[in-house]
């Protein structure tokens, strides 16, 4: 018999988990180290630092637009929810 761990998340915590997780991914393209063990607004005062400016659009309670620029670079993103209450990234 499997056991399943029923942790029901709402919207908001999902969209905040899946921005958590490409900060991470973006904190270590930028070469910053000790990213990994820190929650959401420790890294993103962590990828605010060395010239970048990160900025979490959050107006639409469905999704989240995440910018990190620095000079010459730019990444973008956007996550939204599904019909399913997936939280999807859309580009």
């Amino acid at each position: 018999m499997v056991r399943r761990n029923n942790k029901q998340e709402t919207a908001v915590e999902k969209l905040d988990h899946r921005v958590k997780v490409l900060l991470k991914e973006w904190a270590g393209l930028s070469g910053f180290y000790g990213y990994k063990s820190l929650e959401l607004d420790e890294i993103f005062k962590l990828v605010n630092t060395e010239g970048w400016k990160t900025n979490v659009d959050k107006s639409d309670p469905a999704a989240r637009i995440v910018e990190m620029v620095k000079e010459g670079t730019v990444r973008k993103a956007k996550f939204s929810l599904d019909e399913k209450g997936r939280a999807l990234r859309d580009y």
